[in-house]
């Protein structure tokens, strides 16, 4: 899925069945890559994003799952999140290696094949289609954070409960460490190495961070990020960045992404998320400080 992926176990149980039990959280997270990733020829998201138009392809529980969170995050998002804009990230990475925009022909093609309705879901067939020729499903929002929450599962089926899985920016966290109030977490907005803007504390839940430290490309004047701009069809411009934290990983990568293209207003909408708070970091905003939502102070530790 394009990172790396960290597992943290707290036990007293020997060493060789901690191992076993990361071993298969591991492998677990390998098959998901294998149907989520659009990096793999061969995984079955990629195999989707080159079918045929309106031939109707089988899909995995797996996919089809996935699928029907993502339905459900889209409505509450109100479209801020989209993982069938595959086309238009598509673009942005060939952006990123030339160093140029798209032509706006090419960017019209993509805004075209990009967006919830050019797919058709039967859950009861369990196939997908795409209703478009340049259709692309890019679960570069979601799919971390999925996995994440998936290994941790299995980590507790194994029988570890205080453990955490970190993939990227995303946090899956268990039970809290032996001694501890809850997993630290310190939220660097624009990858400060010394003081971060947060230090948050959490257990049984999940932190997410979006923006454009870590991936943007710089063309002309301009920092265009990796978060698609879905009115513009291009990087975000509006140096942006957001965390989320939320009950399951899978949403907190999903709403943090949907944050950073929202903006301020966007923090409305975890009004309705119960046990989910955020904090917004953008230039501009009531200076350049942070706003966040009523609940996020509880989580703040001490630095």
């Amino acid at each position: 899925m394009g990172t790396l992926f960290r597992i943290v176990i707290y036990s007293a149980n020997p060493e060789e069945k901690i191992s076993a039990a990361a071993k298969e959280a591991f492998a677990l997270g390998i098959r998901l890559d294998k149907v989520f990733s659009d990096y793999q020829a061969g995984s079955e998201v990629s195999r989707f994003n080159h079918a045929a138009p309106g031939r109707p392809m089988p899909a995995s529980p797996e996919l089809l799952g996935l699928l029907a969170i993502c339905k459900d995050l889209h409505d509450e998002t109100d479209g801020k999140f989209d993982p069938a804009c595959g086309a238009l990230s598509r673009l942005w990475r060939i952006s990123r290696r030339s160093g140029k925009l798209p032509s706006p022909r090419a960017l019209a093609a993509a805004r075209e094949a990009s967006g919830w309705d050019r797919l058709s879901i039967d859950n009861g067939k369990s196939i997908i289609t795409r209703l478009h020729p340049g259709t692309r499903l890019d679960f570069g929002a979601i799919g971390k954070g999925y996995a994440a929450d998936r290994m941790l599962q299995s980590l507790r089926a194994a029988g570890f409960a205080s453990a955490s899985v970190t993939a990227g920016g995303d946090i899956a966290a268990g039970d809290a460490p032996p001694g501890r109030k809850g997993w630290r977490i310190a939220i660097r907005p624009r990858g400060e190495k010394n003081s971060p803007a947060f230090v948050i504390e959490i257990s049984n839940a999940a932190c997410s961070t979006s923006g454009d430290v870590e991936q943007a490309v710089q063309i002309g004047d301009t920092l265009y990020s990796h978060i698609i701009d879905l009115e513009t069809g291009l990087g975000q411009t509006s140096q942006r960045a957001a965390a989320v934290i939320a009950p399951s990983c899978t949403r907190s990568d999903a709403l943090a992404t949907a944050l950073c293209i929202a903006g301020k207003k966007g923090l409305k909408m975890f009004r309705a998320m119960p046990g989910t708070e955020a904090v917004l970091f953008a230039p501009g905003i009531d200076g350049q400080a942070p706003v966040q939502t009523g609940g996020f102070a509880v989580f703040i530790g001490k630095k």
